[in-house]
């Protein structure tokens, strides 16, 4: 379980997805009594959620043993906050992750997957609207309309109270200059010299 914590502690998801699929493959053809379903399929099924890898977490959940499901209120709480993610109940989410005392391990994956929601939110949202009622992004990132305010003005967003609108600023992407891209680049100047 050491090898768990230390995904955890690197933050290296898809290396913790990775080392408990092989455990769970290694599982199955030698049970090992010392491995708690706790310890094993909770870090398990959040490290799919934080990788947003929803059909995978949704998969390992249905073919959970019943009596694993049954007598773990921690992992059923878990599947809670996977299952609201599935429904994209955002408002829920954040509530379900902040009413539970979760175990050591599984706080600081909850906490993070917490806060890349509320990342990957802002982001989408200054994508998506040139305006939004201040309500709705309350209800996007769980936080108290102040808290809320005083984030999307660090971001540059301007708040119109009278009218209870924000207008997102667009995020600027660095393009990296990779093969991809200048094999993309070479095809279009090839393109127009034929034209």
């Amino acid at each position: 379980m050491d090898t768990i914590k230390e995904h955890i502690e690197s933050r290296d998801y898809a290396a913790l997805v990775d080392f408990c699929e092989d455990l769970e493959l290694q599982l199955a053809l030698t049970p090992n009594v010392n491995i708690t379903p706790e310890d094993f399929y909770g870090p398990f099924l959040l490290g799919y959620l934080l990788e947003q890898d929803l059909p995978s977490a949704r998969f390992l959940w249905k073919r959970l043993p019943d009596a694993v499901k049954s007598t773990s209120k921690e992992l059923r709480a878990i599947w809670d906050v996977g299952s609201a993610l599935w429904q994209r109940d955002y408002e829920n989410i954040y509530e379900l992750i902040s009413s539970k005392t979760w175990s050591p391990i599984i706080t600081p994956l909850m906490e993070q997957l917490a806060d890349n929601l509320r990342e990957r939110m802002l982001n989408l949202i200054s994508e998506a609207y040139s305006s939004i009622v201040i309500d709705d992004v309350v209800k996007y990132l769980g936080f108290p309309r102040e808290k809320v305010l005083t984030i999307v003005e660090e971001r540059g967003w301007e708040a119109d109270l009278t009218t209870n609108m924000l207008q997102p600023k667009k995020i600027k992407v660095q393009q990296s200059t990779s093969l991809a891209n200048f094999s993309q680049l070479t095809d279009l100047v090839i393109h127009l010299e034929k034209s």
